[in-house]
């Protein structure tokens, strides 16, 4: 059966084919904007609905178009006496009403920066518009968050090529050059696509590392100098992780790492990290619900981070996560920082004229890494390798391209990759101390050590004597007139040894519990897998195969033991065993 709706009075009604009038409503409504919002993954799309009650306008109201079919907005939004008469299709029809009489103006608004198609073209989205391979097309809308609005890039090939070519080289000549070439290569990294890995550049105040910073987040916009970086540790991790989450395809630049206040402001700052830095190399976000229990989009940084701190974040996979630069003072002089600061403008034209090749181009650098990471893949930690493989493909292409638009030669961006490929690689060589510092076996062994040289606690014979060199053990010699010193110990036992056979024998429970509780936060990992870590590190040197346990029986002072059986000399990284 036909229906139609009409407004009459300022009120809506719904009329059957016979012609009878039946008032849904005591007012009349219709959408005058329909805006989507696209964030690259999701879409929002939010209503304006305007209304009219006999001769008074009612306000403008905004809901989602989750929310309007359920007409919940109304009462909200016009008050009580706003009526939507009774009836089991009421709502339905009034729905409709509104729906027919409505003629919006449609509207896209991007909330992210980055890759995106528009139309069939590659467009990179940013604070004023886009760009693609015609150049920069400002209709197109963006709105981003607050922190993010300086990602600002300017229109391509308003400057000769030489010009901003020679002023995003100068950078690396500022600083060590393991440090710069690694920042130039990250800063254009995500431009080819993801990364699963962060920069952190670490150093003392004063050494100039957010200027140095600042100067590589400015070529996605010259407002972000040292004062208006994107990010912040301070922040809290969810904000960090939508900021990172909208900042698509380029560096999000995150300042001050420096855990203090009490302990538990300290451990904050940690767990912050670890959760931006995890999201980034595992390219995921965490899974969270909703009010009604429907999963929301997860979060993790679509770009690059670029980190600084005057402390480096904790954690073993944290750090093998990271390339790790530090910064020393003097390595950068005020001279020369002033002149890179009054080329800042130059930067981002870089990145746009970049940005309009790409557009254009299919550039796929996946091969490229691969090659030059199976390079290398004796270099630090497993992760290390594919961070080399990037970085160097990037400068790669980069210095090509350079080439390709005029602004160098041949031969020139040859000497250039050269330098640049030796100085990434100086960088992740350095890498090494981070890992050993923050690895669960190095820090299980250096919390033994510190027990027994702190006497903290003491290790036995297997009779439960006084072992052979007891100040190494925990025991301290006392003063004695006769010819035969004494020893005292100090702490709880927490296993036993034999210098004969270089053997440590780590009580299982009160021993392991004694390390678990003096390595604190550095020591992370459950009880099984710091066993099954010390056993692939050869700290084993012998389990229970039979029994499938890393643990192994013995008899220490006259009762069975269950105990981690390790070198001696090793776990006290004695070079050669005392006589």
């Amino acid at each position: 059966m036909p229906v139609f709706y009409e407004h009459q009075n300022g009120r809506t009604y719904k009329v059957d084919d016979r012609g009878e009038r039946t008032q849904l409503a005591n007012f009349i409504a219709e959408i005058t904007h329909e805006t989507r919002y696209l964030d690259g993954r999701t879409t929002e799309t939010i209503l304006t609905i305007v209304g009219k009650q006999e001769d008074t306008d009612l306000p403008p109201i905004e809901v989602t178009a989750e929310q309007f079919a359920t007409l919940t907005w109304i009462m909200p939004g016009w008050g009580v006496q706003a009526i939507v008469n009774p009836g089991g299709g009421t709502k339905d029809d009034l729905r409709a009403a509104i729906q027919t009489f409505s003629k919006p103006h449609k509207t896209t608004i991007h909330r992210h920066i980055g890759w995106t198609t528009l139309n069939g073209r590659r467009n990179y989205l940013h604070g004023r518009g886009a760009i693609n391979d015609k150049g920069a097309d400002s209709t197109v809308r963006v709105d981003l968050p607050d922190e993010l609005s300086r990602y600002c890039l300017p229109d391509p090939n308003l400057l000769p090529p030489d010009d901003f070519i020679r002023a995003t080289l100068a950078l690396t000549r500022i600083a060590p050059r393991h440090i710069t070439w690694t920042l130039l290569a990250a800063t254009l990294a995500p431009l080819y696509g993801p990364a699963d890995f962060a920069i952190h550049l670490a150093g003392k105040t004063g050494t100039f590392k957010s200027e140095l910073l600042s100067l590589y987040q400015s070529h996605y916009g010259c407002d972000m100098d040292a004062r208006h970086l994107p990010g912040s540790w301070s922040s809290t991790a969810n904000a960090l992780e939508a900021q990172a989450y909208y900042a698509k395809n380029a560096v999000f630049s995150v300042d001050d790492f420096v855990p203090m206040g009490t302990a538990w402001q300290q451990r904050s700052y940690q767990t912050t990290a670890d959760k931006i830095i995890r999201s980034q190399g595992n390219q995921s976000g965490r899974a969270r619900l909703t009010d009604t229990s429907a999963l929301q989009t997860a979060m993790y940084p679509r770009g690059l981070i670029l980190s600084s701190g005057e402390d480096v974040p904790e954690g073993h996979s944290v750090r093998a996560r990271m390339m790790i630069l530090e910064l020393s003072p003097g390595d950068i002089t005020a001279q020369n920082l002033t002149a890179a600061q009054k080329q800042r403008t130059k930067y981002p034209h870089t990145t746009a004229n970049l940005i309009m090749y790409l557009a254009g181009h299919d550039v796929d650098l996946k091969d490229a890494a691969e090659n030059i990471r199976n390079q290398y893949l004796d270099v630090g930690h497993t992760r290390t390798p594919p961070m080399i493989g990037r970085l160097i493909a990037t400068i790669n292409h980069f210095l090509w391209w350079s080439t390709e638009i005029q602004a160098m030669t041949v031969d020139n961006a040859a000497a250039i990759a050269t330098q640049a490929a030796e100085a990434i690689l100086e960088a992740a060589n350095k890498q090494q101390h981070y890992l050993q510092a923050q690895d669960p076996c190095e820090v299980f062994c250096n919390t033994i050590r510190h027990i027994l040289t702190a006497h903290l606690g003491h290790v036995r014979t297997l009779n439960g004597g006084i072992p052979r060199n007891p100040t190494l053990l925990g025991w301290t010699e006392e003063a004695t007139a006769g010819d035969i010193p004494t020893f005292r110990s100090h702490g709880p036992c927490i296993g036993w040894a034999d210098w004969s056979t270089d053997a440590f024998y780590l009580d299982a429970t009160a021993g392991y519990n004694t390390v678990k509780k003096h390595a604190g936060n550095e020591l992370p990992t459950t009880k099984q897998t710091m066993m099954r870590r010390l056993k692939d590190d050869g700290l084993l040197t012998r389990v229970d195969d039979t029994r499938q346990r890393n643990t192994v029986r013995i008899t220490a002072e006259t009762h069975p033991r269950q105990v981690l059986m390790m070198p001696l000399s090793q776990t006290l990284d004695i070079q050669e065993k005392p006589e």
